[in-house]
C-alpha cells in the first residue's frame, strides 16, 4: 500500500494540518443531532480535504468515540470509513457523476434507513463539476434531507459552485500547511518506515509539493525507492532539480547582462537533463525571496530595487507561456533576451556605491521609469479603437481558448465597453464572470491574445454591468 495510504489520518490527533484540526474539534461541544447536515469542503489540492470528510463521517458513526467525542479509529466502523468500505459512507466523484440522474438517485436512495450505521454520509468530491440540472436537484435534497442524513462537499474551485448550495452547508476553509506542518508529516512517515532522511532533502520535498500533503508523500515515497538514505543530491536527481549554485550564477549573469553566457547556461542545463520548467520557477522563487530582502533590509548592496522588479514582473509574464510550452528553453531564453534588451541602465557594481549614490540613482531611475509608463499608457492602442474591437471581439475569445479555455468560455457573455489610454474595459454581467476574469491569469491570457491579433499590450479592466444597458 502506499505511503499516502498507509499514513492517511485516522483519527483528529493525527491531522497534522492544525488548522483543519480545529475546525473539526469545534464541532465535538455539540451532540451529533444538533451538528449541520451538510458540510462544504473548499482549498487547494492535495491538502486534506476527503480525509477530513471521511473523519467527519467517523465522527457521527464511529461506535466507540472517545470521551472528548472524537472518533476512535479503531473500531470496525472507523475501519470501514477509513478503508472506504463502508456501506452507508457513500464517496461520489462529481467529475464522473455531473448530471442530474446521478443526483436523483442519490435522493431516492438517501431516504432509505442506513443498514449499519446510524448516519448516511455523502461525500460528493469535486462537487464543482456537476452540471446546473444536477445543482438544482442537489439544493432539493439539502433543503429538505432526512434526519439520518449528512453531506460532505468537497471542491478546489468554491466559486463555481453557486452560492445556493454553499448556504445551505457549514463551510470548512482548508488554508496551505506551513511548512512546518508539512515536515512533521514527512517526519512521521521516514520514521515509521524505518530509513533516514536529511533535513535537507525534506525541506526540497515540502517546498516542491507547493503546500500539498499528497503530492509531499508521493515524493517521499518515490525518494524512498531510489535510496533508503534520502538526501538532497537523491531528490534533486528525481526531480531533475537545479542545484542551488546553478540558479545563483544564471542571476549573476543576468545582472551583468551577459546574454551569450546565459543561452550557453540554458544549453548546459538541457543537457543535464535538468527540467527547464522547474528552473524556471525555481529562478523565480529565488528573486522573490531576494526582492523582500531588499525591501525590508534597505541594504543596497542588494541588486536595484526597480530592476529586481522589473525582471520579475518579466518572468512571471512569460510564465504562463512556458508551462504549456513544448520549447521551455526558447521561453526562457526569449524572457531573459526581453529583459536585458530593455534594460534602462548598464549594469554595475552595486558594493562600490557609496548609499547615498544608490538612493539618488534608483529615485532618478523610478521617477523616469513613472514618466516613461505614463507616456506609455497614452501612446497604447492608438491603432485599436472600440469599434474594432467589438468587431473582432469573437476572434479574441477564439484566440483566448488556445491559452485557456475557461477564461474563453466566460468572455462569450462579456462585451468590450471602451478602449481608452492603453486600457481596455470588458464588461461582465454576473458576479462570478468578474472574479473569474479580475484573476491575474485571466488578464494574462486576454492581454496576450490582443497583443497577438492587434500588436500591442493593453491593461485589462473588468467591470459589472447590467444586460440590455
Amino acid at each position: 500500500m502506499s505511503f499516502y495510504n498507509t499514513y492517511r489520518p485516522r483519527t483528529l490527533e493525527e491531522i497534522d494540518n492544525e488548522q483543519v484540526r480545529k475546525l473539526i474539534a469545534s464541532l465535538l461541544s455539540k451532540k451529533k443531532e444538533d451538528l449541520p447536515h451538510a458540510y462544504f469542503l473548499t482549498g487547494p489540492r492535495g491538502i486534506g480535504k476527503t480525509t477530513t470528510a471521511r473523519i467527519i463521517a467517523k465522527l457521527f458513526n464511529c461506535v466507540t468515540p472517545k470521551k472528548t467525542g472524537e472518533p476512535c479509529g479503531d473500531c470496525d466502523m472507523c475501519k470501514k470509513i477509513g478503508e472506504g468500505k463502508a456501506i452507508d459512507v457513500l464517496e461520489i466523484d462529481a467529475a464522473s457523476n455531473t448530471g442530474v440522474d446521478n443526483i436523483r438517485d442519490i435522493k431516492d436512495k438517501i431516504l432509505l434507513a442506513p443498514v449499519e450505521a446510524k448516519w448516511k454520509i455523502y461525500i460528493i468530491d469535486e462537487v464543482h463539476m456537476l452540471s446546473i440540472g444536477a445543482f438544482n436537484a442537489l439544493l432539493k435534497t439539502l433543503e429538505e434531507p432526512p434526519k439520518h442524513a449528512v453531506f460532505i462537499l468537497a471542491t478546489t474551485d468554491p466559486h463555481k459552485v453557486p452560492q445556493t448550495i454553499q448556504s445551505r452547508c457549514l463551510i470548512l476553509q482548508f488554508k496551505k500547511p506551513t511548512m512546518k506542518e508539512l515536515l512533521d508529516s514527512l517526519r512521521r512517515i521516514v520514521k515509521g518506515e524505518g530509513f533516514q532522511a536529511t533535513d535537507d532533502a525534506l525541506h526540497i520535498i515540502a517546498e516542491f509539493s507547493d503546500g500539498s500533503f499528497r503530492d509531499a508523500v508521493k515524493l517521499l515515497e518515490q525518494a524512498s525507492l531510489e535510496s533508503q538514505e534520502i538526501t538532497e543530491e537523491t531528490v534533486r536527481k528525481i526531480l531533475s532539480l537545479p542545484e542551488h549554485q546553478q540558479v545563483l550564477s544564471f542571476i549573476q549573469y543576468i545582472q551583468k547582462q551577459n546574454a551569450p553566457e546565459l543561452i550557453q547556461q540554458i544549453d548546459d542545463l538541457k543537457k543535464q537533463g535538468v527540467d527547464i520548467k522547474d528552473f524556471y520557477e525555481q529562478l523565480i522563487k529565488y528573486l522573490h525571496r531576494m526582492l523582500i530582502e531588499r525591501v525590508m533590509t534597505s541594504d543596497h548592496q542588494l541588486w536595484n530595487l526597480h530592476d529586481l522588479r522589473r525582471l520579475l514582473e518579466t518572468l512571471l509574464r512569460f510564465h504562463q507561456t512556458i508551462r504549456g510550452n513544448v520549447f521551455p528553453d526558447l521561453a526562457l531564453e526569449l524572457a531573459i533576451l526581453e529583459y536585458i534588451t530593455t534594460t534602462t541602465s548598464p549594469p554595475q557594481n552595486a558594493s562600490s556605491l557609496s548609499r547615498s549614490s544608490s538612493r539618488k540613482q534608483e529615485d532618478e531611475q523610478q521617477s523616469s521609469q513613472k514618466q516613461s509608463t505614463q507616456k506609455t499608457q497614452q501612446d497604447k492602442l492608438q491603432s485599436l479603437s472600440l469599434e474594432k474591437l467589438a468587431e473582432h471581439w469573437n476572434d479574441v475569445i477564439q484566440e483566448v481558448k488556445s491559452r485557456n479555455h475557461s477564461v474563453s468560455a466566460v468572455l462569450r457573455s462579456t462585451r468590450p465597453k471602451s478602449v481608452e489610454h492603453g486600457i481596455v474595459t470588458i464588461e461582465a454581467f454576473y458576479k462570478f464572470h468578474k472574479e473569474k476574469l479580475d484573476e491575474p491569469q485571466a488578464k494574462d491570457a486576454i492581454a496576450g491574445t490582443i497583443k497577438t491579433l492587434f500588436g500591442e499590450q493593453p491593461t485589462i479592466d473588468i467591470v459589472l454591468g447590467k444586460k440590455g444597458v
